[in-house]
């Protein structure tokens, strides 16, 4: 056999060895495109795994939150149940106070078993009265001028809060300045005690539940004061008790006053006898009020209509409908409703003069409305009264009949028209307040001869009705009253009156 020579096998191996690169040359794309799909794929199962992980993850976290909030308020209720009890939260937590500011300056028990909230008021007043030069019916030789000052017309500090339990509340309002002294005296002095909403009793010192005007508070009306014809029916404070609820659903709100008298706070049981004609400090006759009120529209019963002017911006109409009556038997009162009478004498037109409703009883009737809505607001309000005279002819004669002379039972009547409005002006939005009322009583003279008011006025509301700026002006035609608080000067005056007052309250 012949022998392949060395440099035949060298290039046969070479041979080989570069066909087989060849091949493996040829075959790399295929694997490498494969391989990238692959990559892919597992890249792509990876993204979903974590994603799956991650979803469960938060499954699980919410889970957990839903958990630790159910333990976090199955252990709160476990607390309140165990703190309900009286004798072990004295053992466990020693009596403490909380003091702070909440609508005003309070001290609460931690038990809340305490609470007393102290707050005031002050009414910084200007006032400009005008007049004529002389009162030509009641004393026509005084020449009067006009009147222009300041006065801190009220100063208040109001105590008030719950003791014992929050069914048993109580208010001590102290008044300092009412225009013509700033003697201290009590406004307010009261507890009142809750069975349930439908049946609570007040006894003390309180306002009667008469006129509108009066429940209202001073510290939330649209002019700087209340209308004129209130003041001739007003039926002021009274000493006694008062039983009251709200029914269907807090729509019907009711009361019923019992009191010593009307317009009688200074009134005392026992006294020494007094020497007068009117005989004693206080006769053995109550007076009674009584007052309801429907609350026909609002969202909020009993609260909607509290303050006068809409500062909420109501977006539904709130409508109040209320009604009292009030009797009382006046057979000696010394503080006892005072009232308009015509000048016996031929003076003309307008002669009142003022008395007492000694010795006759009292009827009085009253119907009122109030409403709201986006920034409007109007009240109106009607009373009429009757006086019967019961001692027209035996002593101690009744004041009317010795300076009239008229036995018979005089009627009067008034009403009030009052309604405001916020300025639609940018940047001032429930700030600015036009304010405009009308008003007049009749029959408290022959012919039923009266007396009329008309008034207008704005108000700024710098912080509601806690810091405002208030201006009004007023003409009444023949003043049938006196009222420092009012700034009426002089019965039977044509008054122009101007009036600026700023209100600061907490």
């Amino acid at each position: 056999m012949r022998k392949t020579p060395h440099s035949m096998r060298y290039l046969g191996l070479l041979g080989a060895v570069l066909l087989a690169g060849t091949v493996r040359a040829s075959d790399e794309p295929a694997d490498v495109s494969r391989a990238d799909n692959e990559v892919a794929r597992l890249t792509a199962l990876a993204e979903a795994q974590q994603q799956r992980v991650e979803a469960l993850r938060r499954q699980v976290g919410a889970v957990q939150q839903d958990a630790d909030a159910a333990r976090v308020e199955k252990m709160k209720e476990q607390i309140r149940e165990v703190l309900s009890e009286q004798e072990f939260r004295e053992s466990l937590l020693p009596a403490m106070v909380q003091a702070g500011y909440d609508g005003g300056f309070f001290i609460r028990s931690t038990d809340e078993r305490f609470l007393l909230k102290i707050g005031g008021v002050m009414q910084m007043r200007w006032t400009h009265y005008a007049t004529r030069s002389d009162n030509r019916w009641q004393q026509p030789r005084l020449q009067r001028n006009d009147r222009t000052g300041f006065d801190i017309q009220r100063l208040r500090l109001d105590f008030k809060g719950h003791a014992y339990t929050q069914d048993l509340t109580y208010r001590f309002l102290l008044e300092m300045g009412r225009g013509s002294d700033y003697a201290l005296a009590p406004e307010y002095a009261y507890f009142n005690y809750r069975f349930c909403d439908a049946f609570q009793i007040m006894g003390g010192l309180f306002k009667l539940n008469a006129t509108l005007a009066q429940v209202m508070s001073t510290s939330s009306m649209q002019f700087v004061d209340r209308p004129m014809p209130d003041g001739v029916f007003e039926l002021g404070n009274g000493v006694g008790v008062r039983f009251w609820g709200l029914l269907l659903e807090r729509r019907l709100e009711y009361s019923l006053d019992v009191a010593n008298s009307l317009n009688g706070p200074g009134n005392r049981v026992i006294t020494p006898d007094v020497n007068t004609p009117t005989g004693t400090e206080l006769d053995s006759n109550p007076a009674l009020v009584l007052r309801a009120v429907w609350h026909a529209l609002g969202d909020k019963p009993g609260k909607d209509l509290k303050d006068q002017g809409d500062l909420e911006f109501h977006e539904s109409p709130a409508l109040d409908l209320g009604f009292h009556y009030a009797f009382n038997e006046d057979e000696g009162d010394t503080a006892t409703t005072r009232i308009p009478y015509k000048l016996p004498r031929p003076r003309g037109p307008g002669a009142f003069g003022r008395t007492t409703t000694n010795g006759m009883q009292v009827n009085q009737f009253g119907l009122d409305t109030a409403f709201k809505w986006q920034g409007f607001s109007a009240i109106a309000e009607y009373y009429f009264r009757t006086l019967d005279v019961r001692r027209a002819g035996r002593r101690p004669f009744t004041n009317y009949w010795r300076l009239t002379g008229d036995d018979s039972t005089p009627l009067h009547h008034g009403a009030y028209v009052q309604m405001g409005y916020f300025l639609p002006i940018p940047g001032f939005e429930r700030k600015l307040e036009a304010v405009a009322r009308v008003g007049g009583v009749g029959g408290i003279g022959p012919g039923n001869e009266g007396s009329w008011e008309y008034a207008g006025g704005l108000n700024c509301y710098l912080q509601g009705h806690k810091v405002k700026l208030q201006t009004d002006v007023t003409r009444i035609y023949e003043l049938p009253l006196t009222s420092s608080s009012r700034s009426y000067a002089n019965l039977n005056d044509d008054a122009l009156i101007w009036r600026v007052q700023l209100q600061v309250t907490f």
